[in-house]
């Protein structure tokens, strides 16, 4: 049997005071000790059994009280409250807890008692709390952190203090209810020796991120308005949810030891940001500071076998989970869990591109011409660019046409064909789509990228326009024609295959 929460609900019939603490052989699942003025919850997994019937039987009962499920704030305070009224020798001892607003968490360790050690701490549930000292000086502020949305139960949520700080794992699985300690002193009498001596309690950021699901991340100036964190409960609506394509990789593909075409990706702060022009609106100099270089086996600019965007995305979200080292700038550290995420969707669906480290923008190499239309990208001045529409041109020639050296292919827009003024068609970058069909690839397709957006060769841009592909050999292949259009979608595809020449 599981553990529960231990609540207002049950802790009548789930607690048992110990008569000794974890240091001998306990008998219950709570001790309070009158020498050293703590207090220590003792799990299942120290105490596996104890006697819930009081009536002699033995302790043949399993310990409901693990540290996955945890005790409320409200129960050890209910608890005390019973246990002091049946327990003579208790009453003779300062009390360990009080409580100030049963509705808001907020309970306090009392005349300077407090839990015997930090595990005894994360345990708590529901609520944040202040360790008090005698002379009424706070020792510490626990802030209490509960969420209230979707986390899931295997995920391992983390907290940060300070903005980019180093990332705290909760000792909770799953949906977030554990408080953290955001203050700290010795100066008081008598003096709490393993308190510290810090105050963090201008900020704290909550976040989940696991692989495959989509990735979340709250804080408490932002997202919660809150200026000072307090000794009480507050909720983060803190999100996971499968991710659309990330979940059909794995961390160790993709990041932790890297295959194709993972292993040549790398995420770069640039010391002179790049300028880039390929985006449909150029009335300005756009640049980016952060890149993700995706040669595949070539290069950047010459790139063979590339990631495609969902594998982009895959590699963002594996950086972003991880606390080492994801700049691969020689100088400059960026660790990924410390920072934010590196995208976003917007309200279309599309991937909106951003910096995590700070507020300049990202590029992303080598997005291939059937993915651009999903994703925009934020440049340094945090201006949205958008491709223009690219439409992948599919011409399959055949294999008789690839094998005759001299056939060639050529393309022009209908309006003007079989006339004089003739047009060619351009691509993308304002090449003629004419060559050799030996130049088809291993499926015998002459494949080119058309700016659908902004092309005015062919007749007014952001139309449909009405094409004619030729494809002629000379001694092994004959005229094969087609007339064809390219219209906004991602992929046209059409054969122009000639059959063997058998004439000459």
């Amino acid at each position: 049997m599981a553990g529960v929460l231990i609540d207002l609900s049950n802790y009548d019939t789930l607690l048992v005071q110990s008569t000794v603490g974890r240091a001998g052989t306990p008998d219950g699942n709570v001790f309070f000790d009158t020498v050293n003025g703590t207090i220590e919850f003792l799990t299942n997994a120290e105490v596996p059994t104890i006697d819930l019937t009081g009536v002699g039987g033995g302790a043949t009962d399993e310990n409901q009280l693990y540290a996955q499920e945890g005790i409320k704030f409200e129960a050890v305070y209910a608890f005390e409250n019973q246990e002091r009224r049946i327990d003579e020798v208790l009453r003779q001892y300062d009390r360990w807890s009080s409580g100030t607003f049963k509705f808001g968490g907020a309970y306090n360790f009392v005349n300077s008692r407090k839990p015997s050690i930090d595990a005894d701490r994360s345990i708590i549930r529901g609520s944040g709390w202040n360790e008090q000292a005698i002379d009424g000086g706070i020792d510490r502020i626990y802030f209490g952190n509960k969420g209230l949305s979707n986390v899931d139960s295997g995920s391992q949520p983390y907290y940060q203090l300070a903005l980019a700080g180093a990332p705290t794992d909760f000792a909770k699985l799953g949906q977030i209810d554990e408080a953290v300690q955001v203050y700290g002193t010795t100066a008081n009498v008598p003096t709490d020796a393993t308190a510290g001596d810090f105050d963090t309690r201008t900020y704290e950021a909550v976040s989940v991120r696991t692989f495959g699901n989509n990735y979340d991340r709250k804080e408490t100036t932002s997202d919660l308005g809150i200026t000072e964190l307090g000794g009480y409960s507050t909720g983060f609506a803190l999100n996971e949810s499968i991710h659309l394509t990330s979940g059909a990789y794995t961390i160790a593909d993709v990041f932790d030891t890297p295959i194709a075409p993972w292993n040549t990706m790398t995420l770069e702060e640039l010391d002179t940001p790049v300028v880039r022009d390929e985006f449909s609106d150029q009335t300005g100099t756009y640049t980016f500071t952060w890149v993700l270089n995706n040669p595949g086996t070539g290069t950047n600019a010459s790139p063979v076998s590339a990631g495609n965007l969902n594998q982009m995305v895959a590699y963002l979200d594996a950086a972003a989970q991880t606390d080492t080292d994801i700049n691969e700038h020689i100088t400059n550290t960026t660790n990924g869990k410390r920072v934010g995420t590196w995208y976003t969707y917007n309200a279309t669906g599309q991937i909106v591109t951003k910096s995590g480290a700070d507020v300049l923008g990202l590029y992303l190499y080598n997005i291939p011409t059937s993915d651009q239309q999903k994703v925009v990208m934020t440049d340094d001045s945090t201006v949205i660019k958008a491709y223009s529409f690219s439409v992948s041109v599919e011409a399959e020639v055949g294999g008789t046409a690839k094998a005759d050296v001299n056939a060639w292919f050529h393309s022009f827009f209908d309006a003007a064909y079989n006339t004089a003024g003739a047009i060619t068609v351009l691509d993308k970058v304002a090449s003629p789509v004419k060559g050799l069909a030996s130049a088809a690839n291993a499926s015998n397709k002459i494949i080119f990228a058309f700016d659908y957006t902004g092309d005015t060769v062919g007749g007014t841009a952001d139309t449909d326009k009405d094409c004619v592909f030729i494809c002629e050999g000379d001694g092994g292949a004959t005229q094969a024609k087609t007339l064809y259009t390219i219209t906004q979608n991602t992929t046209v595809a059409f054969a122009c295959a000639p059959g063997a020449e058998n004439n000459a």
